[in-house]
């Protein structure tokens, strides 16, 4: 039988997650934000905030990690096995958009690539993407390895910032279908 937990570790877990949801949404918006901005969208004082985090790295860090997390629980809620590929890709694209442009911040950063551990596991748990991706390939498209993948990412962080200047969502999904399915420009 485990011990109770202490509502004080309850606490902790849910002042780490303000500063975590602070962290996505300021650095999302300004990439140099301070540890100050960030401490004040928690509220929480910049003491609470070196008491979690002492380093901004460290920060940095905790956030990659909880971004991949949001991002494989997406994944898993969309359930890309599911139904036609088409549709299943709809579902995770409309998924992962909801992540806005956290995404490319935290998987462009070079910082979380120096270190081999954090870096295997970001450039984990898409897996099922590139599965689905591949199911709906269009026959006979080419391009570099991994090329699907690249686009899905790319077309996500246009998708979010088109988003977040007024474009209805359901717009900036359908136009990432069409691109990700049919291509933007017509053959001459």
């Amino acid at each position: 039988m485990s011990a109770p937990q202490s509502s004080d570790g309850g606490a902790r877990s849910r002042t780490r997650k303000a500063i975590l949801d602070a962290a996505m949404s300021v650095l999302a918006d300004n990439p140099t934000a301070s540890l100050a901005d960030i401490a004040a969208a928690a509220e929480v004082g910049r003491s609470t905030l070196h008491r979690y985090f002492a380093e901004r790295t460290e920060l940095l860090r905790a956030l990659a990690l909880h971004v991949h997390e949001l991002s494989n629980a997406a994944i898993e809620r969309a359930e890309p096995d599911c139904g036609p590929p088409i549709e299943a890709l709809r579902r995770v694209v409309d998924s992962q958009l909801d992540l806005g442009p956290i995404v490319p911040f935290v998987y462009a950063d070079p910082s979380n690539y120096a270190d081999k551990e954090l870096a295997a596991i970001l450039d984990s748990g898409d897996e099922v993407i590139v599965d689905v991706l591949n199911r709906v390939a269009i026959e006979g498209s080419a391009g570099p390895p991994g090329w699907p993948r690249t686009v899905f990412w790319a077309l996500l962080n246009a998708g979010a910032g088109t988003v977040k200047q007024g474009t209805p969502r359901v717009q900036v999904v359908d136009a990432i279908m069409v691109s990700l399915t049919k291509g933007t420009i017509k053959p001459e």
